[in-house]
Order: structure tokens, then sequence, then C-alpha cells
């Protein structure tokens, strides 16, 4: 799979003649934005936020091209292995990709970008209710959003604009930390501050067969029900929630949903006997799941996967910005009674593991 040399000169004016999609081209005209807001700050270094489309269908990386063009500084490309170089060679805030594509599948090229640009947000893009995918983007991926086609312009600019916001922020936090060269990670967690794991899960067994996994310092506590769940939550430092999707009969993904929009730096896996693709894509962007895991699993997968969200945790203690990223989409529907006393419930939790001066919002 070929790379060119080098990338095409960014389009100069707005209004000139569009260029094939498939040249990998920055369109790089006026940023629009509040003073005061994070593409200002872009602007005033000299650059504007950077988005990058890939999809192998020309007409479609032309159709969003052309509805962020004038904002934003964007470049597309129609292969996977194109994208990639565009990365290598920019600092690119927020990348979309489709998912069905001949060369390299959007889950394969958003691991191959997140190695490449780890602070670059990353969206996935399709029209098909790919299962697998969906749950691969999550867990190797690690999508911000899931967006469906065909896209609402309004839907996809709102995602777009809180992509920027986060991928800006971070650019600004990651780069203040370089330049002060006495900065060096936090001091680790004592064993009286480490944030436990809960485990919410209606056999117990599922829990025992983990715990000798896990290291003997690792705070680790079992609820079998939602009163035990949201019990533990308030009496300890719970940092990682691991649930089945069904518990005593009920459906844990509305306690999810609140538990993240309450308290992002909360950091959930979601482990379940079936999945349904819009169910995955819901948990996605309305819970922001960390992980996703479909039974059968061994359970040195999910102390893989735990192992990861803890580490995940430290990274947020050294960069708050990441909780940006936590955001989760409110919920389309009205909330139920239940729901109305959980989300009460949830507020009333200490909140110990989130930075001073973080937000979500």
């Amino acid at each position: 799979m070929s790379v060119p040399e080098r990338l095409p000169r960014a389009a100069s004016q707005p209004g000139a003649p569009s260029r094939p999609a498939t040249r990998l081209r920055p369109v790089a005209l006026r940023a629009t934005a509040r003073p005061d807001g994070p593409a200002n700050a872009a602007r005033a270094a000299g650059e504007r936020p950077k988005i990058l489309f890939l999809d192998d269908e020309e007409r479609i990386v032309n159709a969003l091209a052309a509805l962020f063009r004038y904002k934003y500084q964007v470049f597309t490309a129609t292969r996977g292995a194109h994208a990639l170089a565009i990365m290598r060679q920019h600092h690119v805030h927020v990348v979309v990709s489709d998912q069905r594509m001949p060369e390299m599948t959007g889950v394969e090229f958003l691991r191959q970008a997140k190695a490449v640009s780890p602070d670059s947000v990353r969206i996935l893009l399709t029209g098909f209710s790919d299962l697998p995918a969906i749950i691969d983007s999550v867990n190797d991926g690690e999508v911000y959003r899931f967006l469906n086609k065909p896209w609402g312009n309004l839907e996809i600019q709102a995602v777009i604009a809180d992509a920027l916001a986060i991928g800006l922020a971070l650019e600004t936090e990651r780069s203040a930390a370089a330049d002060a060269r006495d900065v060096a990670p936090g001091p680790a967690a004592s064993p009286s501050e480490q944030p436990a794991v809960l485990m919410l899960h209606d056999q117990r067994e599922s829990f025992e067969r983990l715990r000798p996994l896990l290291d003997n310092t690792q705070p680790f506590y079992f609820a079998r029900t939602f009163d035990e769940c949201i019990e533990a939550l308030h009496s300890k430092t719970v940092g990682v929630v691991v649930s089945d999707l069904q518990v005593g009969k009920r459906d844990t993904a509305e306690l999810l949903k609140l538990l993240k929009q309450e308290h992002p730096h909360i950091l959930t896996i979601v482990v379940a006997e079936t999945a349904d693709a819009d169910q995955v894509v819901e948990l996605i962007n309305q819970a922001k799941i960390f992980r996703y895991v479909l039974a059968p699993y061994k359970p040195q997968k999910l102390k893989f996967f735990i192992d990861s969200a803890l580490a995940q945790l430290q990274r947020y203690r050294r960069f708050p910005t990441l909780l940006r990223e936590q955001k989760a989409d409110a919920s389309k529907s009205a909330p139920s009674r239940a729901a109305i006393s959980i989300r009460e419930r949830l507020r009333a939790l200490r909140s110990l593991l989130m930075p001073r001066g973080a937000t979500t919002r």
C-alpha cells in the first residue's frame, strides 16, 4: 500500500474549485469561533483546528468537507494508509472514520490512529449495524462517539464541536506539561486512596474467579443488587464498575448511563451474555462504557481490561482534560420514576477521584 511522498497543499480560498476528495489535502479556511473559545486559541497560534475524514466513497468525504471547511482545517482521505500518513505529518484534533472500507476497516484504522496520535479524538461513522465492529470500536479504538449514516448536520456539527474542544484543550495541556521541565507524574495513590473495583453481578462465582487474578492490594467489592451497588458507591472510593447488563431481572443500562452523567470519572466495563448493536451504540454514546465483554470470556481478559481502566484513572490524575472525553450524550427518553430515584442517590455520592478543576461540561 503506497503512501505519497508529500501531501498536496491546502486549498487557498473559500469558493475555490473543489479538488477530488481522493487527494490528501487540508481545506484551510477561516475558523469561526467565540473570541474566548478553543478554536480562537489555535488561530492565535497560527493554526486552525484540524479534522480528518476517512471514507472510501468520494461523495461522503466531499459532503463532510463541505459541511466543515468554512470553520476548520479539513483533511480528507479515501484510504486508511493515506489517512495515517496525514496524521504522521499533522496533529489532527478529531478523526472521523467510516467502518466498512475495502483495504482497512474503520476499527483497524482507529486502532492504528490511536497509536500514531493518542490525543486525537476518534469518531466512528457507519451505515451498518455491525456488532463485532461496534464492540471493537470501544475495546480497541476507544471511540468518543459512534455516529450513524445518514447523519444529521446539526447532530454531527455538535458532536465534532465538542470533540474539537476536547482535542484542543488536551493539546494545550500536554504542551504546557512538556514545556515545564520539572513536571512529572503525580505521586502514586496510597493503598487507602487506591480506587476500588466494584462488580455488579448476579453470580458471585464471577467475582470469586476474578479475585485471585487482581493484585492483593487492589480493593475489590461485590454487589448483587442495585441497592448494594449504590451503597458500595457511597461507602467506597470506586473508580471502576464491572457490571452485567441484567442483574436481578433488571436492566442495568439506565444505571450505567446515570452513573456516567453524575460521576464521569468512574469507568464502566460491561459483561453480557448477548449483545444488541443498537444497545451497544447507546451504551457507547450515553454511558461512555470503557469496555464491552461478551460471555463466555476468560477471567484473564476481564482482568486485563480492569488493569487498563485503572491505568486510565492514573492518566486522569495527570491530565484532567482527558475526563472531558467522558462526557456522555443525554438520554432522549423521559426518565422513569426509578431513574429519578437512582439519579438522586447517585448525586449524593462522594466524588473523591474527580481531579480538582476537572469538568466534562
